[in-house]
């Protein structure tokens, strides 16, 4: 199935404001990457596959969504179809419209712009029988996409949602002050604007809408699914009138054979396929899998019980892994008392200190100071050498004489081993990636990005304790294989 995509490359991110309700917007827009593991990235020699990691092997993931229908069955639906729930998206045209367009669109993609004036026409030519759905699929190679997507959320709450939307499609490129611009001139409340995006109100919404896409194959923007038929990019406007006529006349013979106007929808997706799964391996963690990453003896801080647990894989000579610190402990702060974070180690062969250092941070744990280890050698931003790995552990008051036999011996290489062994059977490739509640992150991606999804994993920790499970059951539970 060929697979539009939009424009491989943009513009730098901008740092913004929304000027007008005081809350600034800077900090959700950080540049995220990672360091990436070589294919023949190797350990020092000592310890093998620990148990924690077989374990991991037996129960590397399971999606939490679930997978589901094959292709259609009824013998009045034709032609392949996808099962895509409108929900709680914003939507224009009658709820009984013989056909339904769901359309998951980027505002700063340029094909999108060129997608909706066919839309557009396409709601004028067919009023009253067409129906429209939106939902947000933005890129990450967009910079002003997810917040546009957060506001254009908002903007739905306040009952301006397509104004609002034409508007942000209406010419290309788009920016925070673009943005600013056209949520005042459809006279939305800045302050209450400004408090959504800054609490990201709307971000599992947005979210949601991502993995759903993801689920139903789709792989870049505009997709378009008319009664459940998938089209990928902005097509000639010939194309769309011909599948809508198509539907239509299928609507016709549906309805004489007692299918309720009302139920056309469900009528037409009821077989539709659920979930699509691709024939090449995959390379990179799924943020759509919840994976089974146990905790086993690795340093951590912040409550037991905590709604969220984030397993940390660093490398402390790793650029990334720093900036990606620096999100982590804003996390922390936040949502202080709820977070619980867990270390375990990836020292990259290209990284000339990083397994000292890390044998460093096993000696200091043995020590008891683990954390201020960790705490100071991130304040170096992956700068240091030995001489600097001695001068912290005097200063933190560490045994010199052992602290210095450890970094330079295989002493503590088993351990590290074991923390390898499961990042490899995980699938982690680079540094630094994340698993919070189980759900992958890979790199140090924006603070934004990394908010929604505790956010996300916050609810559906909620949601477990609400159904019985005690919280010390609740990371193994969050975390358990759906078998």
């Amino acid at each position: 199935m060929p697979i539009a995509t939009s424009s491989p490359t943009a513009p730098a991110p901008r740092r913004a404001h929304i000027r007008r309700g005081g809350l600034a917007l800077a900090a959700l827009l950080l540049v995220g990457s990672s360091c990436k593991r070589g294919e023949d990235a190797t350990a020092p020699a000592g310890g093998g596959v620990h148990p924690l990691a077989a374990e991991a092997a037996r129960m590397p993931g399971f999606d939490i969504e679930g997978s589901g229908a094959g292709p259609p069955s009824s013998e009045d639906v034709p032609y392949e179809r996808f099962y895509v729930t409108v929900g709680d998206a914003p939507v224009m045209g009658p709820r009984d419209a013989p056909v339904t367009l769901v359309a998951f669109s980027d505002f700063e993609c340029p094909y999108c712009e060129q997608g909706h004036h066919t839309v557009q026409q396409l709601m004028r030519e067919y009023r009253g029988k067409l129906r429209l759905a939106y939902k947000a699929f933005p890129l990450n190679f967009h910079p002003h996409a997810m917040i546009a997507a957060l506001a254009a959320r908002s903007a739905h709450d306040q009952g301006k949602f397509w104004e609002f939307h034409d508007l942000l499609l209406s010419q290309r490129g788009l920016d925070m002050d673009r943005i600013i611009r056209y949520a005042q001139q459809v006279h939305l409340d800045m302050e209450s604007l400004a408090r959504d995006i800054d609490e990201l109100k709307y971000g599992v919404s947005v979210r949601r809408d991502m993995r759903q896409a993801r689920r139903l194959g789709v792989r870049g923007t505009p997709a378009y699914f008319i009664n459940g038929r998938f089209i990928s990019g902005a097509k000639p406007i010939e194309e769309l009138r011909a599948i809508i006529d198509e539907e239509l006349d299928l609507a016709k013979t549906w309805r004489k054979n007692g299918v309720a106007s009302s139920e056309t929808y469900a009528h037409a997706i009821a077989d539709g396929y659920r979930a699509v799964e691709y024939e090449e391996s995959r390379r990179d963690l799924d943020p759509d899998t919840i994976y089974n990453v146990p905790i086993g003896d690795s340093p951590r801080r912040g409550p037991d019980d905590a709604l969220i647990t984030i397993v940390e894989y660093g490398d402390f000579e790793c650029p990334f892994c720093a900036r990606g610190n620096a999100t982590l402990e804003r996390i922390r702060e936040r949502y202080r008392g709820k977070v619980r974070v867990v270390y375990k180690n990836l020292p990259l062969p290209f990284h000339a200190h990083a397994y000292m250092a890390a044998r460093a941070g096993v000696q200091a744990r043995l020590e008891g100071k683990f954390w201020e280890f960790h705490d100071a050698i991130y304040k170096t931003h992956a700068q240091f050498d030995e001489a600097a790995l001695v001068k912290i552990a005097k200063a933190l008051g560490l045994n010199a004489r052992e602290f210095k036999a450890a970094i330079t011996s295989d002493v503590h290489d088993a351990a590290i081993a074991q923390d390898m062994a499961l990042a490899h059977t995980l699938g982690v490739r680079g540094t630094p990636a994340y698993f919070i509640n189980g759900r992958a992150i890979a790199g140090a991606v924006p603070e934004m990005e990394f908010r929604i999804t505790v956010l996300e994993e916050l609810e559906r920790a909620e949601a477990a304790l609400a159904s019985g499970v005690s919280r010390a059951e609740l990371y193994d539970h969050l975390t358990a294989s759906s078998g």
